[in-house]
């Protein structure tokens, strides 16, 4: 793993921090802060509030090889005013040895029992993916639900692709808006966790380069953990479906994911996925 990496992205962190908070926002006495030319705090003024020197926090945000203690830590984050997955990625960052990083295997495999498990949940769509979100298998209503997931080398394989360059897949969900900055921001602690995985640089790049939107929010270095996406879709077929989606870590060693969408019990969701999946069996 490349320490220079770790540096490099605590650096990028920072400064989006420290650009996205006002003035007034971190306490600051008023001013005529209307004649600044960019947005968000000086990084004098984040030195002087956090207690540190401005050359050393410059040397931070620069991405050079220094080292932070704790107190420095929660100084920043008491200044960007992070919340609790903020500043637990803050530390990740600082020090990569605070993350016990997950083993992976080479090829992504889903065990028998996980295969079993997606099979015995016939009203609820699940899937499994890995940590650079690429779905690995589903169970029948899955299918229904999202479409066909294509081969396994297949960028349709990806729920950030899916979401940003299929149209046809983009526009079942509701509120796009909302779901992709919270799936992004769950992406964002995945690639922080695996900086030395070329796969991340070289995807990221692809995306950057092919939606403008997602260049856009990946900028914005949203930070999200939550295992909870709700979401609603207008499905062609079964309609308006509200559905919570429970994201579970498999703890296996594999670092793979097991996705489950349950239905919304009072508007009607649970008979419309019932009539759906129904539709599906008798398809075979």
């Amino acid at each position: 793993m490349s320490d220079h990496t770790h540096r490099q992205e605590l650096g990028r962190f920072l400064r989006t921090r420290r650009l996205r908070l006002s003035p007034e926002e971190a306490g600051l006495p008023p001013n005529d802060f209307t004649k600044r030319r960019t947005k968000g705090l000086r990084r004098e003024e984040v030195a002087a509030l956090a207690g540190i020197s401005l050359p050393w926090y410059t040397s931070l945000e620069q991405g050079k090889d220094i080292n932070v203690s704790d107190q420095v830590l929660d100084s920043l984050a008491r200044v960007f005013r992070l919340n609790r997955e903020e500043r637990h990625h803050l530390r990740v960052l600082a020090d990569p040895r605070r993350l016990a990083l997950i083993p992976e295997n080479n090829v992504p495999e889903v065990s028998s029992s996980l295969g079993f498990l997606l099979n015995q949940m016939p009203l609820c769509p699940a899937y499994i993916s890995d940590s650079r979100m690429n779905v690995l298998a589903w169970n029948s209503l899955a299918f229904a639900v999202f479409g066909p997931f294509g081969t396994m080398d297949s960028r349709e394989r990806n729920i950030i692709w899916r979401l940003f360059i299929l149209p046809d897949y983009r526009a079942m969900f509701v509120d796009w808006q909302t779901l992709t900055a919270a799936l992004l921001g769950h992406f964002r602690v995945m690639y922080s966790q695996h900086l030395e995985d070329p796969w991340y640089a070289e995807f990221i790049a692809e995306m950057t380069e092919k939606s403008p939107e997602f260049a856009a929010m990946w900028e914005d270095y949203e930070v999200r953990c939550a295992s909870r996406h709700p979401q609603t879709l207008a499905h062609p077929e079964a309609g308006l479906l509200n559905l919570s989606n429970l994201v579970m870590p498999v703890q296996d060693g594999s670092g793979q994911f097991l996705h489950v969408y349950t239905p919304d019990s009072d508007d009607g969701s649970i008979e419309r996925l019932e009539r759906l999946a129904l539709q599906t069996k008798e398809a075979r």
